[in-house]
């Protein structure tokens, strides 16, 4: 299990559990659809995170990408 932020782009993975510092956090992670059991992609990580569920796409910041604990498919 690795934080979202350590992954390489291209890669595809699971979400396994978000550990959010904060309930705001949660709830903005939940609202974007990310949350244990959908897979997510990474297709960018500079200056901010780029990934994919399916047709929808999300930006996070660095701090976000390191709440979201994920193992590859």
């Amino acid at each position: 299990m690795n934080a979202l932020s350590t992954v390489k782009k291209g890669q595809i993975h699971t979400v396994v559990a978000l550990k959010p510092k904060t309930e705001q956090t949660l709830i903005k992670l939940m609202a974007l659809g990310i949350m244990p059991g959908c897979q997510v992609k990474v297709e960018q990580q500079f200056p901010s995170y780029i990934i994919s569920m399916g047709r929808t796409r999300a930006a996070l910041d660095r701090e976000t990408a390191e709440e979201i604990w994920v193992e590859r498919v």
